[in-house]
C-alpha cells in the first residue's frame, strides 16, 4: 500500500473519534534492522500478515486463528494504555455480491451488526461509522458498541470489517479494550486496527521469506 493510502485510512479515521485533536503515530518505533518481517499464514482463511503492529503480542494457544494481546504505547501524546485483544473472525458466506463501498449499504450493515453486539452480556449496539477505509482487499468499515467481560467490567468492541479477497464474507478483526477517551480509542485504532489492515494479504499474495515487499509499510509521524 502506497504512504498517500496509508495517510487516508489514518485521516478517515477524525470522522470516528470526532474530537479535531492532531494525533501524532504512536508506538511505531523502527524495528531493529536484522529483524525481518513476521510472517503468518491463516491457510484455514486463506489470508496471512504480513507484519504484527508495535505494541502487540500473538496469542498461542487460542481458539482463534489469530488473535493478538495489544498495548498502547506511551508517548509524548498519548499515555500508555492498558492491554486489548484482537482476534479475526470469518463471517458466514453469503450468496449476493458484498458492497461496503457505497453508503446505501451502510443500513443492511447496521441490521446485520446489530445483533452481534446486542447478543452480547450487557450488549450495547453504538452504531456503523460513516467513515470508508481502504486496505489490501478494498473498502471497510467499522462498527461499534460495549458488553460485559466475565468479570463484569465493560469493555468496548470495534469490529472492523473488509470482504475477504476470495469469497463472498466479511472478514472481521475485533478489538476489544477497556474504554478510554476519543484520544486513547483514535491511537488503538490508528496504531494497531489500521495497521493489521494494511498488512492482510490473501495466502496466495503473501511474499516470501526476506521478500522486500513484506517489510512493514513507513508510516508518517504526524498527521
Amino acid at each position: 500500500m502506497s504512504r498517500h493510502s496509508g495517510n487516508r485510512l489514518r485521516t478517515a479515521f477524525f470522522v470516528l473519534v470526532g474530537t479535531g485533536v492532531s494525533i501524532a503515530h504512536i508506538g511505531c518505533q523502527a524495528a531493529p534492522e536484522e529483524a525481518g518481517p513476521t510472517r503468518i499464514d491463516l491457510e484455514v482463511q486463506g489470508l496471512g500478515l504480513v507484519d504484527l503492529p508495535d505494541g502487540c503480542t500473538r496469542v498461542e494457544p487460542s481458539v482463534h486463528a489469530l488473535e493478538l494481546a495489544c498495548e498502547l504505547i506511551e508517548t509524548t501524546e498519548t499515555p500508555a494504555g492498558p492491554v486489548g485483544s484482537i482476534h479475526l473472525e470469518l463471517g458466514e458466506p453469503t450468496e449476493g455480491h458484498i458492497e461496503l463501498a457505497d453508503i446505501s449499504a451502510i443500513d443492511v450493515i447496521r441490521e446485520e451488526q446489530r445483533p452481534l453486539f446486542e447478543a452480547l452480556p450487557g450488549g450495547e449496539f453504538m452504531g456503523v461509522g460513516g467513515a470508508l477505509f481502504y486496505g489490501p482487499f478494498g473498502a471497510a468499515r467499522y462498527a461499534r458498541g460495549r458488553f460485559q467481560a466475565e468479570d463484569g467490567t465493560t469493555l468496548q468492541r470495534i469490529r472492523l470489517f473488509m470482504v475477504h479477497p476470495m469469497e463472498n464474507r466479511l472478514v472481521n478483526l475485533v478489538y476489544d479494550h477497556p474504554p478510554g477517551d476519543n484520544a486513547d480509542t483514535a491511537a488503538r485504532v490508528n496504531n494497531h486496527l489500521l495497521v493489521l489492515l494494511e498488512h492482510l494479504r490473501s495466502w496466495e499474495d503473501m511474499p516470501a521469506d526476506g521478500d522486500e515487499d513484506g517489510e512493514a509499510a513507513e508510516v508518517p509521524a504526524t498527521y
